[in-house]
């Protein structure tokens, strides 16, 4: 079995992301370590960097990247467990991540590995138009001295779910406001600093 840090980007970045989050899953379990959402993002960005990380900042684990995932999964039944305990494979689940393993090692090809897609709009692009189109945005320009929205709609805005912890929020949107001031977009930038003195605690 390959050692971390060993895995080809050539054949780990063809394969779904959800399959990678469930070999993490599989790995981490094998080791007889409970798999927590902060061992799985770190386990996941040990492993396969290019896929985790932040395209503007590579060195860092791109969180946003699980949420969709790990719900998938869920519905799937390929995973029991949630972000405020942990997360177990189900019998299915483990036969995936078995075969992804066999992938990663280069024995095995699979329909596992995704489709090649034509080079469209980089994420960053899409997140300032997923803002623009936001109704919280448009809320905000229609009024932006009584504006407000519920805690639920501003944890949507930042992909979280109301059991994610606050640090990720914060480092959520931490992200939207750095892409907000590399794309010029001031009105973006000040609708995230007001949501930030609203909606995001003080402290640690």
């Amino acid at each position: 079995m390959n050692k971390k840090d060993d895995y080809s980007p050539e054949i780990y970045e063809k394969i779904r992301i959800q399959n990678l989050i469930i070999f993490a899953i599989h790995s981490i379990l094998r080791n007889y370590e409970t798999c927590t959402y902060e061992r799985l993002v770190a386990e996941c960005f040990q492993n396969f960097p290019k896929v985790f990380g932040f395209k503007r900042y590579p060195m860092w684990p791109d969180s946003l990247k699980f949420d969709r995932p790990l719900r998938t999964l869920r519905k799937k039944s390929l995973i029991v467990g949630s972000v405020r305990n942990h997360f177990e494979l189900t019998d299915f689940g483990g036969k995936i991540a078995e075969e992804t393993e066999r992938i990663l090692i280069g024995s095995q090809t699979s329909t596992l590995l995704k489709k090649t897609r034509s080079q469209g709009r980089s994420v960053d692009d899409k997140l300032i138009e997923y803002l623009r189109q936001s109704e919280s945005f448009k809320k905000f320009l229609t009024n932006p001295v009584n504006f407000t929205m519920s805690e639920s709609e501003f944890r949507s805005l930042l992909r979280c779910t109301l059991e994610t912890p606050e640090r990720v929020l914060k480092q959520n949107l931490d992200y939207y406001k750095k892409v907000a001031v590399s794309y010029n977009e001031k009105q973006i930038l000040n609708f995230l600093l007001v949501c930030e003195n609203r909606y995001i605690q003080s402290g640690d």
